[in-house]
């Protein structure tokens, strides 16, 4: 079949507007029982700076992409996006597991596998920036999510495993995962060493995200040291990696080549095991 880029929706429960779009490319080469890639924008909710900026990725690997659009019609706050929708507006209570926004990536794909006749059962997941705090938080708290491959780029925070308030960290009320699962599943944190910016834009300025650095590098850096040790503590299988890119600063366009060669690299290695 021929190349094809374009648009599709489905509808979504955790969206305000009750529907998502998601912009995709599907390769000339690619087949039904290739892979699937969905890559997730940052803060902006620009699907298609995302979906055009991952093409040529998804051509070199012969993956159909979809990106996602949390927009904010249907996603107004940082709440529903990044944190996956998991408490009350007022942040005093937590929703309900089948409210939080971690699902439209999974109902994505099954209405991607519909509309374009996927038979692989499991997808790579990469989100840079805010995505990038959507994507390992989904990796946290849905154990069921049929990604094989996560990457987290450029993060600004993360649920790190130092005991701090959610989502800063595990502690209560917030619901409790199971910690050594997530640290057992395949996920690289992907950092620009230029991404060292202390201020301006969103990084978030709180205390408990400077216990984690004073930047995204610093924090990237942080996360994967607390879940190295919390998988020494319990005795737990520890698959993540940490990948840094020694030109890129705080870019997805820079990260996302990187990304699709460790995709790459991960799908090879699932094929040889």
């Amino acid at each position: 079949m021929p190349a094809e880029s374009g648009l599709y929706a489905f509808e979504e429960p955790t969206s305000e507007t009750g529907r998502m779009d998601v912009h995709f490319h599907r390769p000339a080469g690619w087949r039904q029982d290739g892979p699937v890639l969905i890559a997730l924008h940052g803060y902006k909710r620009n699907a298609d700076v995302y979906a055009h900026d991952w093409k040529p990725i998804a051509e070199e690997h012969g993956a159909l992409l979809l990106a996602p659009e949390f927009d904010h019609s249907g996603y107004p706050t940082p709440r529903s996006y990044e944190v996956g929708a998991m408490r009350t507006p007022d942040r005093k209570a937590f929703t309900p597991a089948e409210l939080w926004s971690w699902g439209a990536v999974e109902r994505a794909f099954d209405a991607a596998r519909l509309r374009f006749g996927a038979t692989r059962e499991s997808y790579w997941l990469y989100g840079h920036s805010a995505g990038g705090q959507f994507v390992h938080r989904l990796a946290l708290y849905c154990p069921e999510a049929r990604f094989s491959h996560v990457v987290a780029a450029n993060s600004g925070a993360y649920s790190a495993t130092n005991g701090q308030r959610f989502p800063y960290g595990l502690g209560h009320p917030a619901p409790q995962p199971d910690v050594a699962a997530f640290l057992g599943r395949r996920l690289t944190i992907l950092l620009g060493q230029k991404d060292r910016k202390t201020k301006g834009g969103v990084l978030l300025r709180s205390p408990e995200a400077l216990v984690q650095g004073p930047h995204r590098l610093a924090r990237g850096r942080y996360f994967y040291q607390t879940g190295m040790k919390t998988a020494a503590r319990l005795g737990a299988p520890f698959r993540w990696r940490l990948v840094e890119a020694p030109d890129a600063a705080h870019s997805n366009r820079a990260l996302a080549p990187i990304a699709g060669r460790l995709f790459a690299a991960g799908d090879a290695e699932d094929r040889s095991a």
